[in-house]
């Protein structure tokens, strides 16, 4: 039992020092608004720009397979309509994924920083 209470105690005073971090951890827009301001901004900003022509064709492909009347057709159409959404999901894991990359980058300066602190 003694063992119990020493662990109880230090993840008690582990979460007490990290629920201070966790308040200053930023939402979701502003983490993502800083990847567009990163180094990697210009490649971001094309990702996004073809994200959304992607998700313009593959809603026309939709809307193409909608309207189809022969069955080639339908099948054409709805091969680029999936081909266009998985392009924009890929697309869209790229920037959350560079999101992270910038996030955990923070980090590791913070934790620099504090160690040469010491």
């Amino acid at each position: 039992m003694n063992l119990d209470k020493e662990i109880s105690k230090a993840l008690q005073q582990e979460q007490h020092q990290i629920d201070p971090i966790l308040a200053q951890e930023k939402g979701l827009f502003t983490m993502l608004g800083n990847v567009y301001q990163g180094n990697t901004r210009f490649w971001v900003i094309l990702a996004s720009i073809s994200a959304l022509l992607i998700t313009i064709g593959f809603v026309y492909s939709g809307y193409r397979f909608y309207i189809a009347t022969a069955v080639m057709d339908q099948v054409f159409w709805a091969v680029w309509f999936i081909t266009g959404l998985l392009v924009q999901v890929a697309t869209k894991l790229w920037i959350f994924m560079e999101m992270n990359r910038q996030s955990v980058l923070r980090e590791i300066a913070h934790l620099a920083v504090r160690l040469q602190a010491k």
